[in-house]
């Protein structure tokens, strides 16, 4: 973990409030691992408002040419700075943060990585590894409506196993990811399942999980984060283990990935 500084090479409008941007940074890319996360600076140097950082899962990493990408969407006032700083500016952020995923690339598993909203992000730079490595994808993601549209062409670059739902029906199938899930369960056993976005989606995801067999799950967590480091414990959530003990861990520094049967949802 370091604090750094990256000259932004584009801030690509990806739809009406999503946003791809792109970091050049040596560092980032020969040091972060799919899971991973940076804080970002989403004000000018002298400015506090915000004052806190804003956590972005790493979407991308390109080691030929040391850039690194954000996939995000404009909700408030620090997203909002994000969306208008332009090419040769210099992005203020502090990273990789997080435990991120490790993979058992001898383990003959299949990998399904389900996504909902800008929760696609950190997962793609984890089917792009897994790609990279040859393991099996199938890659499920499911959006309100078609703000992600652009975005499909990031996907397919990466495989052509993919599907996609909206709530609306109004860009890729009507439906949940969910309900595809369920109504799969048993053709997608012997799998290593990872997911993230919002807290409703994961639940019931443990919850279709909870009486299938031959799945590992994981979830990559989604929280505020006023530090990133574990200092403020702002992030905190509740795990219970193996032997049932409930314990309480951050989420930017014991996570973002978890074993999602484990996670309490509240």
């Amino acid at each position: 973990m370091k604090l750094l500084s990256g000259e932004i090479l584009a801030n690509k409008k990806y739809g009406s409030s999503l946003y791809k941007l792109e970091v050049f940074s040596p560092y980032i890319c020969r040091n972060a691992i799919p899971g991973q996360f940076v804080e970002v600076k989403c004000s000018t140097e002298d400015a506090t408002d915000p004052l806190l950082r804003r956590p972005f899962g790493i979407y991308e990493i390109d080691k030929r040419f040391n850039v690194f990408s954000l996939l995000y969407i404009v909700r408030g006032k620090g997203t909002a700075f994000l969306s208008r700083m332009e090419k040769g500016q210099n992005l203020d952020f502090i990273g990789p943060l997080g435990n991120g995923l490790k993979f058992d690339l001898d383990d003959g598993k299949k990998y399904i990585l389900i996504g909902g909203g800008i929760g696609i992000a950190p997962l793609c730079l984890a089917a792009a590894h897994l790609a990279e490595k040859e393991k099996e994808i199938l890659f499920i993601a499911g959006f309100k409506d078609n703000v992600f549209f652009s975005w499909e062409k990031d996907i397919a670059k990466i495989t052509q196993n993919y599907r996609i739902f909206t709530e609306d029906g109004s860009f890729g199938e009507k439906g949940l990811p969910t309900s595809y899930l369920a109504a799969n369960i048993k053709k997608l056993n012997n799998s290593i399942i990872i997911a993230c976005g919002p807290s409703d989606m994961l639940r019931v995801i443990q919850e279709i999980l909870v009486n299938a067999h031959g799945f590992t799950a994981l979830s990559l967590l989604e929280e505020r984060m006023a530090c990133g480091i574990g200092a403020c414990m702002g992030c905190v959530i509740k795990i219970k283990e193996a032997d049932g003990t409930v314990v309480y861990k951050k989420v930017c520094s014991d996570g973002p990935v978890f074993n999602l049967m484990e996670v309490i949802f509240e």
